[in-house]
């Protein structure tokens, strides 16, 4: 389980660059980015597929290419092959699997604003280029 300082030297890491096109290569960073992108649905609630496309879109939005991961779709099936979310057979209704986020983010880390920490990353990018 990674806290928040750790979390946050990550994304600085991953923001690095500008904005991402594919989840990072090391399995326990790409689960790290994975948890974040649920925090702030409700642990116990039930999503349509929408709701979950809604948010991964949402929080996705500025911080990743529209190809690649900033392709919601592509989000969301990796954060069910990972055990983040739980799909019914139908494939219609989802549910987090909030053990999981516990697994890999500690309560601080939770807290982490993601686009906070990508906004301060590329305005350090840009004062150095002056």
């Amino acid at each position: 389980m990674k806290d928040k300082e750790d979390v946050i030297r990550l994304l600085r890491r991953i923001f690095k660059s500008g904005i991402i096109h594919r989840l990072p290569r090391k399995r326990e960073d790409a689960e790290i980015f994975l948890a974040l992108s649920l925090v702030g649905l409700d642990p116990d609630g039930f999503f349509d597929e929408s709701k979950i496309n809604i948010q991964l879109s949402s929080w996705l939005e500025g911080i990743a290419s529209e190809d690649g991961i900033a392709d919601y779709v592509t989000l969301r099936r990796q954060l069910v092959d990972n055990g983040f979310l739980r799909r019914a057979s139908d494939g219609v209704v989802y549910r987090i699997k909030p053990e999981r986020i516990d697994e890999v983010l500690s309560p601080s880390a939770k807290t982490v604003d993601v686009k906070a920490i990508f906004t301060e990353v590329k305005l350090a990018r840009s004062s150095r280029r002056r």
